[in-house]
């Protein structure tokens, strides 16, 4: 398997100021995203008193992403700028609704899953034109770097400030998260109408209007994906890795109890070891990638995330779990820092948006497999058995990317792997 890498397509590159107010744009939204993530599950137990809906608004936002490759071909259709705009005002006015009519009346269930599921549509359109956006922004050399940022930025958004602010904030009024929410994705919409305007880049198969033309885009999309070797395969191992991750977070606050022993706050402690290992991830999978090159960078990240699976499999130490939680994560990060920088090499401009959207709901369709997997071992046969899972399968992935030629960024021709 080769990663064959084209020269930036846009030469000269835009200014630094853009790529900034752009990672800024990306932390605003991951704010407001992080805080309604924990506020919306406590409105729904709040106005239901059920924990069934509760479950069923948090599908409802996560839902959207069966859409994704309709709303990449979408995206694919208007200008990047557009999308990210129009997703962040989208956002913006439906959590102000919730703001207005929480003080009011508890909102009905039907009303809160319409609005968890508009905001994952929007969400999806936000993410979909970020990364397309990431090359017409900066140049090839720059791709990593540029997404490590953006993926830092996101993660501090949702893993650190947003959700303890949406819990701190409902605690002091229960309608006050959904107006800081509203007011950041504002503040993102903002900043995103200071970038560049280019025009929408628009396929060959993407003159033809109305629904046939949507539908002929769409499968172009799948198409152009299902015939990639490399993007293929890629599609295939980050299923597994979603399955995998999942297996092991469905149960992790069970086996941090029963298995660790751990008092109840312990469950958030491995969640902030998790959630700085992804930071420092980010901090380094640039200079990974410029010293190994992209495939190599790909095959350590899976075996990096596979080992630290089988460790805990073995030695269920909570000090270690952390540890390893947090290795974990940076091989997860330093994946996608690869994969959407190798997507935004190899798919054409005018098809990035469905070629991203397609491929994370390969992602995201899997997830739930690995939640169901995870909970039905850790049931019958014991609390060390996902992460054993979680393991195996990545070791079994990693024959997918075998002697792959390495190739660094900015660079058309393979070259011998780093040693």
């Amino acid at each position: 398997m080769r990663f064959a890498i084209p020269s930036a397509r846009l030469p000269g590159g835009p200014t630094t100021t853009a790529l900034r107010r752009l990672v800024a744009a990306n932390a605003l939204s991951s704010v407001g995203d992080g805080a309604r993530f924990a506020a919306l599950p406590l409105l729904a137990m709040w106005s239901t008193g059920q924990v069934f809906w509760v479950s069923v608004v948090a599908a409802a936002s996560r839902a959207a992403w069966l859409l994704a490759p309709v709303i990449g071909t979408l995206v694919d259709r208007i200008p990047r700028r557009r999308s990210m705009v129009g997703g962040d005002l989208a956002r913006c006015v439906t959590l102000l609704v919730l703001f207005a009519v929480v003080p009011i009346v508890r909102p009905p269930v039907v009303l809160l899953v319409l609005l968890a599921f508009g905001t994952g549509v929007a969400e999806v359109f936000f993410d979909s034109a970020a990364q397309a956006v990431v090359p017409a922004l900066a140049a090839d050399h720059e791709l990593e770097r540029t997404n490590a940022r953006i993926l830092a930025a996101q993660i501090t958004g949702t893993g650190f400030i947003g959700p303890p602010l949406g819990a701190v904030l409902w605690a002091v009024w229960h309608p006050l998260p959904f107006l800081a929410d509203g007011l950041t994705f504002l503040a993102s919409a903002l900043l995103l109408t200071t970038l560049p305007e280019r025009p929408a880049p628009g396929g060959t198969e993407d003159h033809e209007r109305g629904l046939r033309g949507l539908v002929r885009g769409t499968w172009a999309g799948l198409r152009f994906l299902g015939q990639d070797r490399t993007l293929r395969r890629l599609m295939v191992v980050v299923a597994v890795l979603g399955v995998g991750q999942q297996a092991v977070y469905a149960v992790l606050v069970v086996y941090v109890e029963q298995r660790l022993g751990l008092p109840p706050y312990g469950y958030s402690l491995m969640l902030v070891a998790a959630a700085a290992g992804s930071l420092a991830g980010a901090r380094t999978a640039p200079g990974t990638v410029r010293r190994l090159g992209s495939a190599w960078s790909l095959r350590a990240s899976v075996a990096v995330s596979a080992l630290s699976y089988l460790v805990v499999a073995v030695l269920p130490r909570w000090p270690l779990v952390a540890l390893m939680l947090a290795l974990n994560s940076a091989g997860v990060v330093l994946w996608n820092v690869c994969t959407v920088s190798l997507r935004q090499r190899l798919a054409p401009e005018y098809m990035l948006g469905r070629v991203t959207s397609g491929y994370r709901l390969a992602a995201w369709g899997a997830m739930p497999v690995g939640a169901a997997a995870g909970g039905a071992l850790a049931q019958h046969t014991g609390l060390d058995a996902p992460w054993t899972l979680a393991g195996l399968l990545l070791l079994a992935c990693l024959p997918l990317l075998p002697g792959a030629a390495s190739v660094r960024p900015g660079q058309d021709d393979p070259v011998p792997p780093a040693r």
